[in-house]
């Protein structure tokens, strides 16, 4: 096969980890090579007390505090400690790693600054910040909803109340038709302490505080204050001078009225600091770089989309480092039971290992962040890659179905990968795929079956370090190169016992620790969507 390499080599020059059971990449080579599973029992005790196997990373923010404070100060490190969720811990943690891996990288890295750009994705996002946001709306608005539906409070209610008159449509003036159809359930008429009753009460509360004459006065006052400016005239405080002005005004007269807090004083601006790019902005933050950042999402295959995003960067000279990566929030109840309820995830107390009962996965978060750099550049100054070099990464949709993938699609970016790469199946000594314990991994063996030779060893690491979401890629990939760098493929948990029979190839799938033939490795990466990732890596 024809090269189509870019003659700018990119190579891995460093890398960390968040992972279960592994705090960095010494830690993950360690339980790799001990064939180890570090998936435990979930923590959400409504979750039936040990059904669901997950990966919680192995994490402490306190490892990461002496380094951040010594850069940005005590008054950052409390921000991030207060206000930055799982998400951006994460990856910056797996960040510091990186730089750690060579004591010149960080000054490298300040010195390049605009070229320097950071790709930091995420699968699912910071789930557990979304979901307190959304629960302090609820209960804030069940509250306010209560306190501006009361008879003493709602003319509409009292007269309602008094001789059973319905409101008309609100807003019409002209309108005779009364909102009969738009009434909701009295909730006094259902069973008290039951569910229906409880959903009963917030809707019921909600008609009528939207038809509450004193929350219209209320809102008339409330925009008047927002509107109020303040009267400091110098310019540079004024706008801080008129927010501390107009909050001392709503204050006032909340305390007049006696009512709850608004619903849109109830949610945390933290929902804001931890959005998708918010990772990958804090890392440009914490070391004062401007170079392009921003947070690819691509479900599974987030990391080699990541990873693309950056090699492309530096391949077109626009970077000559970057940071690439995922990070993804600890096993989330909610998650747990959407992967469940998708038939996915088994509910057996037991891990279940790819290739085996076909049964499903096991959710996990965590982080993986690589510094990639152009290897002419970076050689210069004499670093050396860690992970070997990026030959190729290319991507794809598969356009047939949202989690089981088409063959077509995911054929596309291995045959680009192998060419942009230079490789044939020949050449490739170590594929690692996406395998996640169900039955689309006899799909996937068959998938890969024209991209691989007899000396091919084949890995699959769920059963291991769980899904990762985004994060898989990236720590599978990452004993990719480890194995590559020892020449020999890592355990990977897999009893050949356990094997299902219909499993081609057995011998090809390892088991325990496997020489290697070749310094090539390939990563197969199936995003939820259809979206394929491959990775050509090649040892140093």
């Amino acid at each position: 096969m024809q090269s189509a390499r870019k003659t700018r080599r990119v190579g891995v020059y460093g890398w960390g980890v968040v992972a279960p059971g592994a705090k960095d990449v010494r830690a993950l080579a360690a339980l790799l090579r001990d064939g180890r599973s570090a998936l435990a029992p979930s923590p959400h005790p409504h979750l039936g007390h040990g059904l669901f196997p997950v990966g919680d990373p192995d994490f402490s923010f306190d490892a990461y505090a002496a380094w951040i404070a010594e850069r940005q100060g005590d008054a950052y490190l409390t921000r991030m400690r207060s206000k930055m969720g799982d998400n951006v811990q994460f990856a910056v943690a797996a960040a510091i790693q990186a730089l750690q891996c060579d004591p010149r990288l960080e000054g490298i890295v300040r010195q390049l600054d605009e070229g320097c750009q950071v790709f930091v994705g995420s699968g699912v996002g910071d789930l557990p910040e979304s979901y307190r946001a959304a629960a302090s709306l609820e209960r804030a608005t069940r509250a306010w909803n209560h306190f501006w539906a009361q008879p003493a409070r709602c003319e509409a209610r009292r007269r309602y109340e008094a001789d059973g008159s319905l409101p008309t449509a609100e807003g019409d003036a002209a309108a005779t038709e009364p909102l009969a159809r738009a009434l909701p359930v009295d909730p006094a008429s259902l069973p008290v302490d039951s569910e229906a009753r409880f959903d009963a009460l917030a809707a019921w509360d909600a008609f009528w505080s939207g038809r509450s004459d004193e929350l219209r006065a209320f809102l008339t006052r409330f925009a008047a204050i927002e509107r109020m400016n303040a009267d400091d005239e110098d310019h540079e405080k004024a706008h801080l001078g008129a927010i501390r002005k107009r909050m001392r005004a709503h204050r006032a007269h909340i305390e007049e009225l006696g009512c709850p807090e608004p619903p849109w004083t109830a949610v945390s601006p933290d929902l804001m600091w931890n959005i998708q790019n918010a990772p990958a902005a804090q890392i440009t933050m914490l070391l004062g770089i401007h170079g392009a950042a921003w947070a690819p999402v691509a479900a599974c295959s987030t990391f080699g989309v990541a990873l693309k995003c950056g090699r492309d960067a530096i391949v077109r000279g626009e970077a000559k480092m970057a940071f690439v990566g995922t990070t993804d929030p600890r096993p989330d109840a909610a998650l747990i039971a959407a992967f469940h309820q998708a038939r996915v995830l088994p509910a057996t107390g037991e891990v279940n290992v790819p290739f085996t009962s076909l049964r499903g996965t096991h959710v996990s978060g965590g982080a993986c962040v690589w510094i990639l750099g152009d290897a002419e550049y970076c050689e210069g100054l004499g670093l050396t890659p860690l992970g070997g070099y990026v030959e190729a990464v290319a991507i794809s949709s598969d356009a047939e179905h949202i989690i089981t993938p088409s063959k077509t699609g995911p054929r596309r970016a291995i045959e680009r990968a192998y060419e942009e790469a230079g490789i044939s199946p020949a050449d490739v000594a170590l594929i690692d795929l996406h395998a996640t314990g169900t039955p689309g991994d006899l799909n996937e063996l068959a998938l890969v079956h024209d991209f691989i030779s007899e000396q091919t060893r084949i890995t699959a690491r769920k059963g291991q370090l769980g899904h990762g979401m985004a994060n898989s890629g990236g720590w599978e990939l990452t004993a990719v190169a480890l194995g590559l760098a020892r020449g020999s493929a890592l355990p990977t948990g897999i009893q050949p016992a356990e094997i299902h029979p219909r499993v081609r190839r057995r011998d090809a799938i390892v088991t325990q620790e496997a020489e290697l033939r070749g310094n090539v490795g390939v990563k197969v990466m199936l995003g939820i969507g259809g979206i394929t990732a491959c990775v050509v890596l090649r040892g140093r």
